[in-house]
């Protein structure tokens, strides 16, 4: 596995659809896509940032909640309101 699958199988486990993040990146503005980008980040922080760069996780981050986005979109996942 590559670094970049192993922290995509984190975000996986770890971050189910209707985890708060996901909602604020799909529904929400630029700024709060950044916001959902950071809190994603923050999460993985201790566990994953010792071996791998928190630029890395960031990246993979965008690339996991740009995915969800689309399969939304596409009416492939149900993602539920945070209220």
């Amino acid at each position: 596995m590559s670094d970049s699958e192993i922290i995509r199988e984190f975000f996986n486990v770890c971050v189910p659809n209707d985890h708060p993040a996901i909602y604020i990146y799909v529904f929400g503005k630029k700024r709060s896509q950044q916001t959902a980008i950071n809190q994603l980040s923050r999460l993985a922080e201790g566990i994953l940032t010792p071996p791998y760069t928190i630029g890395h996780v960031r990246t993979v981050a965008r690339k996991f909640l740009k995915e969800k986005k689309e399969k939304h979109l596409k009416g492939l996942i149900n993602i539920k309101p945070i209220y």
